[in-house]
C-alpha cells in the first residue's frame, strides 16, 4: 500500500455510499473500525491482500461483518459463547489467517498467554495481530468501573506483550477512529489524543469536528514473523 495515495477521509466517506439505511447503527461503527485499521496497517508498513481472510475475536453481534465484506474480506467470527479464549484451542487451521482483529477483549482476561499463541498459530507468515485496550495511563480512573476488567495495559506494557509472544513490527497508537494520519504520530500522540480533542465523535454537543475524537484507548498492531 502506498502512504501517499490512502485517504481515510475519502474511503469513509465512499464507504457510507454502501449502505445508507445503517449509517447510524453497528454498521456505521464497524466501518469506523475498519477503515481505521486500515490506515493503522499502512502507516506500520503492513500490506494487506486483496483477499484478506480476517478473523474478529470477540465478535459478539459480529458488527465488523458488513464492513469486511464491503472490503472483499473473508470474515470469521468467533465470541466468549463459542470458546474460552484463555484456555481453549481456536477451531481454525495453522497459518489460515491474514488479519486477527480483538477489540476490546486481552483487557478482561487474567493470562493472555494462550490467547495470543493461538492468534500467532493461526495467523500466515506476515499475518496481522490487531488489538485495542483501555490505556491505563488515560484511564485510571475509570478502568475498573468495569467490573469485567481484571488486566490494564499502557502502551508500553501491550507493546512488550506482543514481542514476548514472537510477533515484530510491534506498534501502538491512540485509539482514534478515521483522523487524519498526523494525530497517530509522534512522542506524544497519546497525549494529543486526549487533550486536544476533549469531546467523542459521537458526542451530541453542537462542538465543531476538529474538537471530537478523544481517546482513552490503545491500538497495538504486530506482525508474524515471516521466517
Amino acid at each position: 500500500m502506498d502512504k501517499n495515495n490512502f485517504d481515510v477521509r475519502a474511503a469513509y466517506e465512499s464507504a457510507k455510499q454502501t449502505d445508507t439505511v445503517e449509517m447510524n447503527g453497528r454498521y456505521h461503527l464497524g466501518m469506523r473500525e475498519i477503515q481505521t485499521f486500515k490506515l493503522l496497517a499502512q502507516e506500520s508498513g503492513i500490506a494487506l491482500p486483496r483477499n484478506t481472510a480476517f478473523l474478529d475475536l470477540g465478535c459478539a453481534d459480529r458488527y465488523l461483518e458488513k464492513a469486511c465484506v464491503a472490503e472483499g474480506w473473508l470474515y470469521t467470527g468467533l465470541d466468549y459463547s463459542n470458546l474460552n479464549f484463555e484456555f481453549d484451542t481456536f477451531p481454525l487451521a495453522d497459518a489460515s489467517i491474514d488479519v486477527a482483529a480483538s477489540l476490546a477483549v486481552i483487557e478482561h482476561l487474567r493470562d493472555p498467554a494462550k490467547f495470543l499463541s493461538e492468534i500467532y498459530r493461526c495467523l500466515k507468515p506476515g499475518g496481522v495481530v490487531y488489538l485495542s485496550t483501555p490505556n491505563f495511563r488515560l484511564d485510571w480512573k475509570n478502568f475498573y468501573n468495569d467490573p469485567t476488567h481484571v488486566r490494564p495495559y499502557t502502551p508500553e506494557s501491550i507493546e512488550q506483550l506482543l514481542k514476548l509472544q514472537g510477533y515484530d513490527s510491534v506498534k501502538s497508537y491512540p485509539g482514534l477512529r478515521c483522523k487524519d494520519i498526523a494525530w497517530y504520530r509522534g512522542k506524544h500522540r497519546f497525549l494529543k489524543a486526549y487533550y486536544l480533542l476533549p469531546f467523542r465523535y459521537d458526542t451530541r454537543l453542537p462542538v465543531p469536528s476538529f474538537l471530537k475524537g478523544h481517546a482513552r484507548s490503545v491500538f497495538a498492531l504486530g506482525r508474524k514473523q515471516l521466517t
